[in-house]
């Protein structure tokens, strides 16, 4: 064999070791863990967002459900998964406060296991009441308090953002806090829209029908600004309580053993696939669209630590 043949030959070789990688890779499905039952906000838009993955790229991307335990079963899946991008975890903010109420926990560390790849959107907590009560705005609502007996209201459970945001809101506006847990959001608003219950905190977007049918009332937005889908809703800031901010964000996390050419490359494709006018009108109607990449993510996280965790630790929320 001359030296242009083996050459050549050694080229050939070169090319077919590499196709079963490239065919690999392309073959194995990134998979989007979703820690919420099929059909919730997060579902809906981890499924509108796949497709666009898909072809920025350039492989499958299915969405898998993980509900259960705040979150740490999705967290936990994502920890053990290979380092090599084969998975990823949409969630709220509530898997990271959820981390610092189990921060004891051996099941992973939030800040060293994980990366923030990309934010999606926002969505503040908004504290609802039955559509018959007498209060009509929030300083109504805390003079009722004040002279009626305790701040109570439902939330999404022990350590949850709603829950913690109550007590902010408690402290700020000198009310005695009652929480009541419940399991979902769906059983809390029964409640108040039967009356049940005096008031409660959830996502805003989770009222949003709900007001409008005028089954129940939408007193005051926990954001920085009024939320899209209920402009004619003021925050609490506008309403005379400031610093109640609770503010939940919606994003990627990805494995901290992943490497930082996957990160780069899926912050790409999340970006790429937010620029479909079609997806963000059907994402518009769910959340408020607030891309950030992952260095300006990240700083929400640190500062979200930052806020919560005092509260968490002086609350004795901190479970071993």
């Amino acid at each position: 064999m001359n030296k242009r043949n083996f050459r050549l030959a050694l080229s050939l070789a070169a090319i077919m070791a590499a196709l079963p990688m490239t065919s690999k890779a392309q073959e194995t499905a990134l998979r989007v863990i979703v820690p919420y039952s099929a059909g919730g906000s997060a579902d809906v838009i981890a499924r509108m967002l796949t497709d666009g993955l898909k072809e920025h790229m350039g492989r499958m991307a299915i969405v898998e459900n993980r509900p259960g335990a705040g979150g740490r079963i999705a967290l936990s899946s994502l920890k053990a998964a290979p380092g090599d991008g084969a998975a990823v975890v949409l969630a709220f903010t509530g898997v990271l406060v959820n981390s610092i109420v189990f921060q004891n926990a051996k099941d992973f560390s939030f800040k060293d296991d994980f990366v923030g790849l990309a934010q999606v959107g926002t969505m503040p907590a908004g504290l609802a009441v039955p559509w018959q009560h007498k209060a009509n705005n929030l300083k109504e609502f805390i003079d009722l308090r004040k002279q009626e007996g305790d701040f109570v209201y439902g939330n999404m459970g022990p350590g949850s953002l709603t829950h913690l945001a109550g007590l902010r809101f408690a402290a700020a506006t000198h009310l005695k806090a009652n929480p009541i847990a419940y399991q979902g959001g769906a059983p809390m608003a029964n409640d108040l829209m039967g009356g049940q219950i005096d008031s409660g905190l959830d996502t805003v977007g989770d009222f949003v029908e709900r007001h409008k049918g005028k089954k129940l009332k939408v007193l005051g937005v926990m954001g920085s600004k009024r939320f899209s889908l209920l402009p004619d809703v003021p925050t609490m800031a506008e309403q005379g309580v400031a610093n109640v901010e609770a503010e939940m964000w919606l994003g990627f996390l990805g494995s901290s053993k992943n490497s930082p050419a996957f990160n780069a490359r899926f912050q790409e494709a999340v970006k790429k696939t937010m620029e479909s006018p079609a997806l963000r009108e059907k994402m518009g109607k769910l959340i408020d669209i607030e891309y950030k990449a992952s260095a300006d993510f990240r700083k929400v996280m640190e500062a979200d630590f930052a806020t919560w965790t005092p509260l968490i630790v002086s609350s004795g929320l901190v479970q071993n």
